[in-house]
């Protein structure tokens, strides 16, 4: 089913990031009705429809209700989307002020970050900018929200994706002096919060345009921890340091292209 309420915590998708889950129930004169909010989306004239399955009794029009936002997956996203922000900026910094976002795919579970670059980034640049955005983090600056006219935030340097439409009202997104982007997205309060950020992936997806995949907070420890594991679990087999897994699977190679 598709709900419309009169009002609404739940943030529909929009500007790359996913919309809210969570659940919509009855409390209005003992009448029962519960559905499980599995997508919300934001129609174009603004409109926000809360997507699910029903799983018990039935909806009036008219009923009141009780919306609830599954603030942890709420939550990830936001750190997920500020993460976004310092990425941007770490990019330019290595890569270079031709760098510009061409897209972005924001979930609680990870983040998609496209943007224009003319070449492969090599894995010491991608070292450099996964350093640059943990160095933010751990600044733990302040993640400022302000709402202000379009023209004012445009006058004040505020970057602005040239796909997006932005009304005469627009929010502005400011970390310290190095970030300030126009963004209707949720954000955590300080970047500290991320705790930990980890490129997953880098990748091309069109001429011209690279993606980096990254996750943060515990997502990305569970994938260090995993990583680590493999590594570990490896080196027993070989009965042998992690660090000598490299030189082994070179000689390895050597010996298997000489019997051959």
């Amino acid at each position: 089913i598709e709900v419309v309420t009169e009002a609404t915590p739940f943030y529909g998708e929009s500007g790359g990031q996913v919309g809210d889950t969570g659940r919509i129930y009855a409390d209005d004169g003992g009448a029962v009705f519960e559905m499980s909010v599995e997508d919300t989306i934001k129609d174009p004239t603004g409109l926000i429809i809360h997507k699910g399955k029903l799983v018990s009794g039935s909806l009036n029009q008219n009923q009141g209700v009780v919306l609830q936002v599954d603030n942890q997956k709420r939550a990830a996203t936001a750190l997920n989307h500020t993460a976004t922000h310092i990425l941007h900026y770490a990019l330019r910094q290595i890569l270079g002020e031709h760098v510009k976002q061409a897209g972005s795919s924001v979930g609680p579970d990870r983040f998609r970050f496209d943007f224009t670059h003319f070449s492969k980034v090599e894995q010491t640049e991608l070292n450099a900018i996964e350093t640059l955005v943990n160095d933010k983090i751990r600044d733990n600056v302040a993640v400022q929200k302000d709402e202000m006219d379009a023209e004012e935030a445009l006058k004040s340097g505020a970057t602005a994706l040239f796909e997006e439409k932005y009304g005469d009202r627009v929010r502005v997104i400011s970390l310290a002096d190095f970030s300030r982007e126009l963004c209707g997205g949720t954000h955590t309060n300080q970047t500290g919060d991320l705790g930990l950020f980890k490129i997953i992936s880098e990748s091309s997806v069109a001429s011209g345009v690279r993606r980096i995949e990254a996750v943060t907070g515990r997502t990305a420890v569970d994938v260090v921890q995993q990583t680590a594991g493999l590594l570990n679990e490896s080196a027993l087999m070989l009965r042998d340091k992690t660090q000598a897994l490299p030189q082994r699977i070179q000689n390895h190679l050597r010996q298997q292209r000489e019997s051959d």
